[in-house]
């Protein structure tokens, strides 16, 4: 191993160090590094396979690690990359399970689901009042790298946990867990009007009906366009039809002979 070669992998590490010690560094950028760093193990040397083995085994041991769905669609909503180098349909998977996760727990249904798939799909920045797709990037870049995989940061009162709270006193911030204790217990007689033309006799319900609803046109859809930024060389076989079940599996199996990151990108694109 020459010194070039252990330059090429120590220079990305440190650069993806740098970036996330940054006060203004978003998931997109760390999900940069992170690719460029996959890059660079993956131009090691044949001559050492012993080394590059240890270094796909360390990544990919990583990288399982991360809530690496969340990277992803901070980089595909980040307006310098766009989702640039993604395979096919990694977009696609991204945006659905961002619906699921993140859309719906920010009060979106079904109407504003379909308008956020059909305006990442021709990405094109809607500046009109129902621009769903700012809405959500607006709340994937407020969150630093640090917390991504803190669940309680899309929770009700997530931002009690935040910098926010040093703007706000403490009477303040009592009534306002008074208030949401309030709702939260009173729920049943308090929003019993709410949704009222819905069918759903409990939350669990109206969640699978939006849920649902988002999935009942992906078949249409999969045949008519592919999102920009997917690489034409890596066109996919007949489409089959969804099953959504089998549609939400965001994995592939650990091999460690293979870095776990190009089953999401390709690293021959020609975008890059």
């Amino acid at each position: 191993m020459d010194a070039e070669e252990l330059q090429l992998i120590l220079k990305p590490i440190k650069e993806a160090i740098k970036y996330l010690e940054m006060k203004n560094a978003t998931l997109a950028d760390c999900f940069l590094q992170l690719i460029k760093l996959s890059y660079s193990i993956k131009n090691l040397s044949e001559t050492h396979t012993t080394f590059q083995q240890q270094c796909i085994k360390a990544f990919n041991k990583r990288w399982t690690q991360f809530d690496f769905r969340l990277y992803m669609l901070a980089y595909l909503l980040h307006p310098l990359y766009r989702g640039k180098g993604f395979r096919n349909q990694v977009c696609r998977k991204v945006v659905y399970w961002a619906i699921e996760n993140i859309w719906i727990k920010m009060d979106g249904r079904e109407n504003s689901s379909s308008k956020l798939i059909g305006q990442i799909a021709a990405f094109q920045q809607d500046e009109g009042e129902e621009n769903f797709i700012q809405q959500l990037a607006l709340k994937v870049f407020s969150i630093t790298p640090h917390n991504a995989g803190c669940e309680r940061i899309f929770s009700v009162i997530s931002w009690y946990m935040n910098k926010r709270r040093t703007r706000l006193s403490v009477n303040h911030l009592q009534n306002l867990t008074k208030l949401h204790t309030y709702y939260v217990s009173n729920a049943k007689t308090e929003l019993k009007y709410t949704a009222k033309d819905m069918n759903a006799k409990n939350d669990e319900e109206f969640y699978q009906l939006v849920r649902n609803g988002i999935y009942q046109n992906i078949n249409d859809e999969i045949e008519e366009e592919e999102f920009d930024g997917e690489d034409e060389d890596y066109d996919d076989t007949e489409d089959e039809l969804v099953d959504i079940d089998e549609y939400e599996k965001f994995g592939y199996k650990n091999n460690d002979n293979v870095l776990q990151s190009e089953n999401y990108f390709n690293f021959v694109s020609r975008e890059l």
